[in-house]
């Protein structure tokens, strides 16, 4: 372990408790801070591909996720009658890991909160920190409780609102508005909703994501105003309305919504990090240092990814800790770049499509290129990281 023995990771999502559990199964002593009192997590389902599925596999819980979740290997691009234009089979994962496990938010939650702890993690809620004092040789914090305590690295996987982000850069770097919003409910599966689908429409995007073998969420990407927050409104009214060109199993979800479905609306708002992504002790990943469009559905991969290599560089203390902490925010950065590019290139193309006229050349382009086009990612994500 060298010059880290002792770490704080601020913010318990898929990125800090894959920080926790990557750092503390090495002997590091780990506390794991989280600003909410309890683990009541919202959002509504995630999709882990096969690069993310090699991380939890290298802390022993693929097993336990591939049992929770549902695995599949294709997606589907449809039209707004879910008729169909490509099926492209993943280019990810091989004879152990499929490419693609999807479970709910909470469910992953669960499964690296326990790996977390297992390995000796000790997790605060109802927790932030209030001031950092980075000496270069130990950082000291004051948390908002009133206590202090001080670590040899300080770890901000604290979300896109991120504290940690603003001691590391300023305020120079902060999330876009993009213009487009991201609406999504769980409902039961269909039998023949067998992976990942998307139905393009006129103006909107829409789709699927299997969860198990009873449920999948409904998602639903579309142009929202800067800034639009529905809580409070009849949300199931605006998301039928947002629905109301599509067919299929769609439109039965959007006949079935009520004031009492859960529905959960999130704004679109990329930021993408320069590194180097720290400051003397202090160091950040996840949403605190890139978001993405849902489109690859890798910001949760992503997420495990840099805690998992944070861990593996900083604990290969072959340099000082400036030059891990570099190599770090270099390695990252290239592939989030990616990440961050593709989807955001693949959000603008699909929301381009205007008119029916729109569509019908969409559907002539993606039916020539689009399981080209993701081949392409799905090798450079497949790959080592």
């Amino acid at each position: 372990m060298g010059d880290i023995r002792r770490i704080l990771v601020v913010g318990g999502g898929v990125g800090g408790l894959t920080t926790a559990a990557s750092f503390a199964r090495c002997g590091v002593e780990v506390v794991l801070i989280e600003r909410r009192p309890a683990f009541d997590i919202p959002g509504v389902g995630l999709g882990q591909p096969a690069n993310a599925l090699r991380v939890y596999d290298a802390l022993g819980l693929l097993d336990q996720i591939l049992a929770t979740g549902f695995s599949y290997d294709s997606m589907w691009l449809f039209d707004p009658a879910r008729r169909p234009i490509v099926e492209h089979k993943f280019l990810m994962g091989d004879e152990r890991i499929p490419a693609f496990c999807a479970l709910s938010r909470l469910e992953l939650h669960e499964i690296l909160l326990g790996a977390a702890e297992r390995a000796g993690a000790e997790v605060r809620l109802g927790v932030t920190v209030s001031e950092i004092d980075d000496d270069g040789d130990r950082v000291a914090v004051r948390f908002s409780n009133g206590e202090q305590d001080t670590f040899d690295l300080l770890v901000g996987f604290d979300g896109i609102r991120s504290t940690t982000r603003l001691h590391v850069a300023g305020t120079a770097f902060a999330p876009r508005p993009s213009g487009y919003g991201a609406w999504r409910v769980q409902a039961p599966r269909p039998d023949d909703v067998r992976g990942m689908e998307f139905l393009q429409g006129v103006g909107s995007k829409t789709g699927a994501m299997p969860l198990s073998n009873n449920i999948m969420y409904l998602f639903h990407i579309c142009p929202e105003a800067p800034g639009a927050n529905f809580a409070g409104q009849d949300q199931a009214r605006l998301f039928k309305e947002r629905l109301a060109q599509y067919g299929s199993y769609v439109a039965e979800i959007a006949a079935s919504l009520t004031s009492e479905s859960d529905i959960v609306y999130s704004p679109i708002e990329p930021l993408m990090l320069p590194w180097p992504w720290f400051r003397k002790r202090v160091v950040i990943g996840g949403d605190a240092a890139h978001t993405f469009a849902p489109h690859l559905t890798q910001g949760a991969a992503m997420a495990a990814e840099d805690g998992f290599v944070l861990a593996r560089e900083v604990l290969n203390d072959d340099v000082p800790l400036d030059d891990r902490l570099m190599r770090y925010s270099m390695k990252r950065y290239l592939r989030c770049a990616f990440v961050y590019t593709f989807s955001g290139q693949w959000l603008l193309d699909e929301q381009s499509v205007r008119t029916p006229e729109d569509l019908e050349v969409a559907r002539a382009e993606l039916t020539q290129n689009a399981s080209a086009r993701i081949g392409v990612s799905d090798r450079i994500l497949d790959g080592a990281f």
